[in-house]
């Protein structure tokens, strides 16, 4: 039967590996990569000649080659020793950016390529085994995972793959559970909801996708939580800061490896893989906002209220027509400011994850949304009669990339402007980069940091006499205080805005 549009860009192979699965005690991330690429081959049912086929293997930026090295190295080209130990020989290998937004946008980019021809077949492998890592620590165990590189590679990091400033670090923002406590708390004070409440209703939230998490052979963390238990302080569930405790925030000790493979439908059936495992991109959209300190509001995501009508709009569904979703969940803001993008639809909590989310299924660096691409292909391949999601989430909010798939072709045929040219927002005019003052401000938004048996000083979101936005530090802040619309003093002291509540 003649395919309606042999053109279009399909996913026809998923695949996914974890440490347990591998039977290594110490795996590699070229070992997990290898593995996720050969189920999703075999997935396939057209393995030996798809692999033969594949002229194009990008490999998701590592932890270690993002900021985050340790002492047991990795490969100089990992995109190539995935392909060794895959059994490929690809013409063209990629190594991805910096942020959990990278598989999405990087396999919108590699639609319109199969489609225009570019490439025949490509394979997305990601791979992450900071458990191995911290484990290897403890025990003393010595890993030497260097490799040579033996060809050239295309490194796509950009100028752009910045996480944080030294303005913010200065100000006591040295982390992701810290930048996006910020975010959450200035989301809370946009609904006018206090601590309690909203601790409540982030725990319910997770309570429905750690549920999810029961469902997926690799996910490292599963567990049936209650959303009693995720504000307690039983299994490990320290406090981390105000608003988080440890099991709500991304865990990335974990062994995991993904794959999936992309090309044409018309190859696809050449190739002899049947429609029914077939999974057509729709639309795909991509937008960024500048660092959270050149920001003027916390407690939204512009970088999604742009990325996600783009993509809706492209795919000519409405939010409400969506079936099943992966929205990326660091943290449970980054899923709330994906609901408020969304214009919260009527569906279920569980209903926004596929894996459970970085909390409960692992947070593997830059790769989580390819185990989302894995889950999302089996949702559409299972059921079919609505269109699926993938929302992936970089940096501190601040940049989003979006995919829109489905069982069925697009009606009418793909083009390429069904992905849409990503999307810069600048930083306002009246944001300045680093902001030292001496004045009043009242506090918009903040975060206090908790040690096992100290807490440390709390980091401000302030709005000065005029009206700017600035960070600061709280050295004194009275403990289980709400801070929000406090008044404070700030002196600029040594590259910091120190705060000190108004008398």
């Amino acid at each position: 039967m003649a395919l309606a549009d042999p053109k279009a860009p399909v996913l026809v192979g998923v695949g996914e590996a974890s440490g347990g699965s591998l039977g290594l005690e110490w795996p590699s991330t070229v070992d997990l990569a290898a593995a996720a690429v050969k189920a999703a081959l075999d997935d396939s049912g057209a393995a030996e000649k798809l692999a033969a086929s594949i002229d194009c293997l990008l490999s998701i930026r590592l932890f270690h080659d993002s900021g985050l090295p340790h002492e047991f190295g990795s490969p100089e080209n990992h995109p190539e020793a995935v392909a060794a130990a895959s059994g490929l020989n690809p013409e063209t290998l990629l190594y991805g950016d910096v942020g959990g937004q990278s598989p999405q946008k990087h396999l919108n980019k590699l639609a319109a390529q199969v489609h225009s021809g570019e490439y025949k077949a490509v394979m997305l492998s990601s791979a992450e085994n900071m458990g191995t890592v911290k484990r290897a620590r403890r025990s003393g165990h010595k890993l030497d995972w260097n490799q040579p590189a033996t060809r050239e590679m295309t490194d796509l990091i950009t100028s752009e793959d910045k996480m944080l400033t030294a303005y913010e670090w200065r100000q006591g923002i040295i982390s992701m559970p810290m930048a996006y406590g910020i975010v959450e708390n200035a989301r809370r004070a946009r609904l006018g909801m206090n601590r309690v409440s909203y601790a409540k209703e982030m725990a319910e939230l997770w309570e429905a996708f750690a549920g999810v998490s029961l469902t997926r052979d690799h996910a490292q963390f599963a567990r049936d939580w209650t959303a009693e238990e995720l504000l307690a302080d039983d299994h490990g569930n320290y406090r981390l800061n105000d608003p988080y405790r440890r099991w709500m925030v991304a865990q990335d000790a974990v062994e995991l490896g993904a794959a999936v493979i992309l090309t044409t439908a018309g190859y696809a059936a050449e190739l002899g893989i049947s429609e029914d495992k077939m999974i057509y991109l729709h639309s795909g959209a991509d937008a960024s906002v500048p660092l959270m300190s050149h920001q003027d509001d916390l407690s939204v995501s512009p970088a999604m209220q742009v990325a996600f009508p783009k993509a809706l709009e492209l795919a000519e569904v409405e939010a409400a027509d969506l079936g099943p979703m992966d929205i990326y969940s660091c943290f449970p803001v980054a899923v709330s400011l994906a609901m408020d993008a969304l214009g919260s639809p009527d569906r279920s909590l569980a209903s926004y994850t596929l894996t459970g989310g970085l909390s409960f299924f692992g947070g593997p660096g830059n790769s989580y949304s390819a185990h989302g691409m894995v889950a999302l292909v089996q949702a559409l391949r299972k059921d079919g009669s609505k269109p699926g999601m993938i929302s992936a989430n970089g940096g501190v909010i601040n940049k989003e990339s979006v995919g829109i798939y489905a069982a069925q072709p697009v009606a009418g045929g793909w083009t390429p402007a069904r992905i849409a040219e990503p999307v810069r927002i600048p930083k306002p005019d009246h944001v300045k980069e680093e902001h030292y003052f001496n004045g009043k401000a009242v506090i918009r938004s903040y975060v206090m940091p908790y040690g096992k048996a100290s807490r440390g000083a709390a980091s401000l979101w302030l709005e000065d006499e005029q009206g700017l936005p600035a960070i600061g530090v709280l050295p004194d802040a009275p403990e289980d205080t709400d801070l929000i619309g406090l008044s404070v003093d700030v002196t600029a002291a040594d590259d910091r805005n120190i705060a000190k509540l108004s008398e």
